[in-house]
């Protein structure tokens, strides 16, 4: 499959596009089914990332917490590699590689920031996604990105520009994507009293990580929510609110056309 080194117009345009279809659809409610993925559901994750997927207890332990939620025996064993403030660069050079080779995982979780602070640019991202992704596939694994939300202290990190990458990483390497960041826009245009993004304006709070942990959830397992008891801690109206803004974007992202 041929590999785009610059973000192009057209994906630029239809990314972008994508941001107001999620924050102007309306909600689908529990019966809405996201495409049916062909991929067993996951046993074994590994977690890449920094300090978006380490905090709150680690997004494998979330997951997990949204597993057992659902009341039947099924296997499931998270790990986490993350080190605070790093971009999938970092991680291909200190480690990374072992831990995908070595651990037997069928599914590996990355997450990076974009754009980077140093090229204030996707490229970075890109190139070590598609680097990462070779080794994934060589270990027997499936790759699926978490994409996060922009960093807000920097002015040159929109939200767009994330949506674009990860189209672009989705389209080229065949890979799924957690679309966190489009769910803290989904779930705050409806509800803007929410405080998804902690007073830095770049870590989760509470609430955002327990979003975050639903898209992901949704995601891998290719299934909703809503309805399950895990709340972690967050009154029940609004966790039932957060599983159905998860599997909204969820739904919608995915019926967006490859290529």
């Amino acid at each position: 499959m041929a590999r785009c080194d610059t973000v192009n117009v057209l994906r630029a345009c239809r990314a972008i596009a994508f941001v107001a279809i999620v924050l102007a659809t309306p909600a689908l409610g529990a019966a809405a089914a996201a495409p049916a993925t062909t991929e067993p559901p996951p046993e074994s994750v590994l977690f890449i990332g920094n300090s978006h997927t380490a905090r709150h207890g680690g997004l494998d332990w979330l997951v997990e917490n949204f597993v057992t939620a659902e009341g039947d025996a099924r296997p499931f064993d998270g790990t986490t590699h993350a080190v605070g403030g790093v971009t999938l660069g970092y991680h291909w050079d200190n480690g990374a590689l072992r831990h995908i080779r070595d651990g037997d995982y069928d599914t590996v979780v990355l997450q990076g920031y974009l754009p980077g602070a140093e090229s204030r640019s996707a490229e970075p991202f890109l190139r070590h996604a598609r680097l990462l992704d070779e080794v994934i596939e060589a270990a027997g694994a499936r790759t699926v990105f978490f994409m996060t939300w922009p960093n807000g202290i920097n002015d040159w990190s929109t939200v767009d520009d994330v949506v674009v990458a990860h189209r672009i990483v989705a389209d080229e390497l065949d890979a799924e994507v957690a679309p966190a960041a489009l769910a803290f826009e989904k779930a705050l245009a409806e509800r803007p009293e929410l405080e998804l993004i902690a007073p830095d304006r770049i870590h989760a709070t509470w609430e955002g990580a327990y979003l975050a942990a639903a898209t992901v959830y949704a995601t891998l397992f290719g299934r909703s929510p809503e309805g399950l008891s895990y709340s972690f801690g967050i009154d029940p109206e609004t966790a039932a609110f957060l599983q159905r803004v998860a599997w909204d974007t969820v739904t919608e992202w995915r019926e967006v056309p490859i290529g």
